[in-house]
């Protein structure tokens, strides 16, 4: 759902209105601006139940949550944010680090921080309540510090750029609510893993299986490539226990894949239709309107 366009504001309100709405959908937190004079955003929030999409494309732009802030509100979003386009600044916890367009940045937003990027660029987030994740905040502290040593660095980040991009059209889906369930698996799976926490690690990685296989196997559908040997590789486990996986849930890979890439083929056949069909009936309206 679009939340914000500055298209369609007076220049003089653009700051107001970026600051309004990132209050409202991300964090409390205070925005400056590269070219206060030249503000452009448009903002995004699509629901998927268990978690959210919240995404900013913007001109130059710095968020500041201070620890006045952060004392004066409660928070309770843990964030995978994704740059996109530009390098993002990211001051947080006592370090401060530039991440680039392919680097996945895990923060509690309950804590100050200084968030932001040069020229044109944008940022990509999923949010996932601290209780739905159902880790520690020093366990998720200690991760997003370490996340690349994680083995489910690229699946994740994988995952959480695809959902994002996507999230104005999956979130409409049938399958919004399993997706976002989904998503707060694979986020807790990768707190787990990147923290180091070996017992729950094992413990988590086994839960979240089912998660993170489905979730695989629905971002690549369209992959020609898309084969069980690639699906089990992807998810750090065997091809023996991909097809058990399957067993367990009564169905066949194989078919489930099949099942899923039809629905969606039928699904974008109904939405081409609606849309040639409105487009007839407004050319016709208009048509009528010359004739009278």
């Amino acid at each position: 759902m679009l939340v914000l366009d500055t298209r369609s504001l007076p220049a003089a309100d653009r700051a107001e209105a970026f600051q309004a709405t990132v209050s409202a959908n991300c964090s409390a937190s205070m925005a400056t601006f590269e070219d206060s004079s030249a503000i452009h955003a448009k903002m995004t929030v699509s629901d998927f139940a268990t978690a959210k999409v919240f995404n900013i494309d913007a001109s130059g732009t710095t968020l500041r949550r201070t620890p006045a802030i952060s004392r004066s509100s409660t928070e309770t979003s843990i964030v995978l944010a994704l740059p996109v386009r530009t390098d993002n600044h990211l001051s947080w916890a006592r370090e401060e680090r530039l991440y680039g367009p392919s680097d996945l940045i895990l923060v509690d937003l309950s804590l100050p921080y200084v968030y932001g990027w040069k020229g044109g660029g944008a940022s990509y987030a999923l949010h996932v309540d601290v209780d739905v994740l159902g880790v520690p905040r020093d366990m998720i502290h200690a991760a997003a510090r370490e996340l690349r040593r994680s083995p489910l660095y690229d699946l994740v980040r994988d995952h959480v750029a695809r959902v994002t991009a996507q999230a104005e059209q999956l979130a409409g889906g049938p399958g919004a609510a399993e997706l976002g369930a989904a998503s707060a698996e694979l986020m807790r799976a990768l707190v787990v893993s990147a923290a180091g926490d070996g017992r729950r690690l094992r413990d988590t990685m086994q839960s979240s299986m089912q998660a993170r296989v489905q979730a695989y196997v629905r971002s690549n559908l369209r992959d020609p490539d898309l084969t069980p040997a690639r699906i089990a590789a992807a998810n750090a486990i065997s091809l023996r226990a991909l097809y058990k996986l399957y067993e367990t849930m009564g169905q066949s890979l194989e078919q489930s894949i099949i099942e899923q890439r039809l629905h969606g083929a039928r699904t974008e056949l109904v939405a081409r239709t609606s849309q040639t069909s409105t487009a007839i009936h407004s050319g016709s309206t208009r048509a009528g309107d010359r004739v009278r």
